[in-house]
């Protein structure tokens, strides 16, 4: 007999629809309780939807994991639109774990957090968060009432622990939930009782939370620009040129490939990218960089216009799959901040997008430096005339012909519209934790030499 009564079942499978049908991503985050029990009741809620709609994740609390960046893994997680995604533990348990291990501050690892959420929801997902308040006394009276519960190891299907397990106190619990208890992403809580009573409690909130949803949709609110950092782009001298540059790019190189070396034996990794004019430079840049390099520990990342899936995605998510693992270097031609120029300029994103976008790439590169990662963010800089001058060359060099295109030309008769945009992303991007550098690249020899530079010092910083 099914635990969960029939009406609200219908109610589940009446929101599953209309979510499919209006594209509306959601995420069931199950947090609390004994995983054996806990299991049991997202098993239950499972069992009511169309299976073909619904992906079920487990996050194990460890701070193993695959991926150094545990914001950026849920991002990966998160559903495509008209889509459902269970989270079995989350956010929440790794910050239980964070407080048992001391290794990351709890204070900022609640913002990060917080962060995410706001990131996720603001950009259509819905959110249920569900804790399950489980006593000890509760555990033992109604475990016999749970259907299928093996009291036994079972290796990773048994593994996870309760924050009681792990030595920490309820208080504790009580005051994460109450700091993350906000009103975009509020918290239900659910005594566990006898199963088909917890059941249908459970499958009771996500029904309400998602018809809420579907009923009122997301208020905006209000994002001003915050142009408040200094603009590195003032302090550009585009006369620079380089010195001997064949007997400095051996050098630099070589450094490079040693200073790769002593990445691949870290915790460490790299996060490169690489933005600027058209023409500025940056794929002969890119290959000076990746011939100092092992390509057994570096990808190069060509971002494009997105494709279908990553249109189903909020924006961040195909970032987000490709950063590195621990030891490694990814290389981005091209990145997020497109939503802050093309994007903005071209009217492919909304208003309300744009002045978001700020705040979250901020916190989502705040994220990334917390993990481990060394992020370095370079601008190539060149003139107009400059720029003219090399597309005239691409245009004459059959080698090189294919290089040039019409849009190209379309985006120099923007350019003063683009330098707009390029300015104002610098003064709202150009933080402590991830700060730009901009190099000249009027004289393209000079550029790569900065540019190796740029990442020989940032890697020298983060590993000494």
């Amino acid at each position: 007999m099914a635990a969960i009564p029939r009406d609200v079942s219908e109610k589940l499978i009446t929101a599953q629809r209309s979510l499919f049908e209006k594209g509306i991503p959601a995420i069931i985050l199950m947090e609390g309780g004994k995983s054996a029990m806990v299991d049991r009741i997202t098993s239950e809620v499972l069992g009511t939807l169309e299976p073909r709609g619904v992906e079920y994740h487990h996050f194990k609390a460890d701070g193993k994991r695959g991926s150094p960046f545990s914001s950026m893994e849920y991002i990966t997680k998160s559903p495509a639109r008209g889509r459902i995604s269970f989270y079995d533990r989350g956010w929440y348990s790794d910050i239980i774990d964070c407080i048992r291990k001391k290794r990351c501050d709890e204070g900022e690892k609640l913002i990060e957090v917080s962060r995410m959420e706001r990131y996720l929801i603001e950009n259509g997902v819905v959110i249920v968060k569900i804790f399950m308040d489980e006593t000890e006394d509760a555990a033992e009276k109604h475990a016999d009432s749970y259907p299928i519960i093996i009291d036994r190891d079972c290796g990773y299907l048994t593994d996870d622990l309760d924050h009681r397990d792990m030595g920490i106190s309820d208080e504790e619990v009580e005051a994460m939930l109450s700091a993350s208890n906000t009103v975009y992403a509020p918290w239900d809580r659910v005594d566990v009782e006898d199963f088909e009573i917890t059941a249908e409690n459970v499958a009771r909130i996500i029904a309400r939370r998602l018809e809420q949803r579907l009923q009122y949709g997301i208020i905006p609110e209000e994002c001003p620009v915050k142009e408040q950092y200094h603009n590195p782009r003032e302090d550009a001298d585009l006369t620079a040129e380089a010195k001997d540059y064949d007997d400095a790019l051996a050098e630099k190189q070589s450094e490079l490939a040693e200073m790769q070396c002593r990445m691949a034996r870290s915790k460490h990794s790299l996060v490169v990218v690489f933005e600027g004019w058209d023409a500025s430079g940056k794929g002969s840049t890119i290959r000076r960089v990746a011939g100092a390099l092992n390509p057994r520990g570096y990808n190069v990342i060509p971002v494009k216009a997105p494709t279908e899936e990553e249109l189903s995605r909020t924006y961040l998510w195909r970032f987000c799959t490709n950063l590195p693992r621990p030891g490694r270097i990814t290389i981005f031609d091209r990145s997020w901040y497109g939503r802050m120029m093309v994007e903005a300029v071209e009217g492919l994103c909304t208003e309300t997008e744009y002045c978001r976008s700020a705040d979250e790439i901020n916190a989502f590169e705040k994220a990334l430096v917390n993990s481990g990662a060394t992020l370095v963010k370079i601008w190539l800089e060149i003139s107009p005339q400059e720029q003219l001058k090399r597309f005239r060359a691409r245009e004459e060099d059959p080698m090189k012909s294919w290089k040039i295109t019409e849009e190209d030309w379309r985006n120099r008769s923007k350019w003063d519209v683009y330098d707009l945009y390029v300015n104002s992303m610098m003064k709202q991007t150009n933080t402590p934790w991830a700060p730009w550098t901009v190099v000249e690249s009027e004289d393209k020899k000079y550029g790569r030499l900065k540019v190796l530079d740029t990442l020989i010092d940032s890697m020298k910083k983060a590993l000494d």
